[in-house]
């Protein structure tokens, strides 16, 4: 299951909560939302989730709360959620739920790679060098000029010559067209 902005709130996408079962296994829940962001766990405490994205910039909002990925992964990913929509995940789901973000993705290439992945009008983004995970971003790119400008600025901090472009999300083969130039090697997954 997905939840994502919407311009009317929040949606959800297939299967509806309403079409899955009351009971049974864990349910993953991918959350395509801007103000997300990755802490490594041996410095995630949940109970500082709003004040870890405060100090990133982006503190939830008055209808938000935050809810974060599995806590013994290597990195655990903590995101501001409409308060609505995790209630009625949770009114559905109770503690079945895993949350999960396209931020959270390990591309098969780490040396010196660029990963993005374009959906709902986010770019996620991650940049690895020699294994290392470097930066990891989500950001509201919902038009080509957004991410143009982007990778235009990453450039100045990573130059993507030397690094190959892994695309994955909803158009991958618009967003290698845009942004294939710009890189040593650029592969679709």
């Amino acid at each position: 299951m997905s939840i994502q902005l919407s311009l009317d709130g929040h949606s959800f996408s297939d299967p509806a909560l309403s079409e899955l079962p009351v009971s049974g296994a864990s349910v993953t829940v991918e959350l395509l939302l801007p103000r997300t962001m990755l802490v490594p766990a041996e410095l995630f405490d949940a109970e500082k989730g709003a004040d870890l994205l405060a100090a990133n910039g982006m503190p939830p909002m008055a209808e938000e709360c935050v809810v974060h990925s599995d806590p013994e992964a290597a990195f655990v990913a903590v995101t501001a959620i409409n308060r609505e929509a995790l209630r009625q995940v949770e009114e559905k789901l109770g503690d079945r739920a895993r949350f999960t973000t396209p931020l959270l993705h390990s591309p098969a290439n780490t040396a010196k790679t660029v990963w993005m992945s374009c959906r709902a009008g986010i770019l996620y983004i991650k940049v690895y060098d020699a294994g290392e995970l470097q930066l990891a971003e989500a950001l509201p790119a919902a038009t080509e000029t957004d991410m143009t400008y982007f990778f235009e600025q990453l450039d100045s901090s990573f130059p993507l010559k030397g690094y190959e472009l892994r695309i994955a999300g909803d158009d991958p083969k618009a967003a290698r067209k845009l942004l294939g130039k710009r890189f040593k090697q650029v592969i679709c997954e």
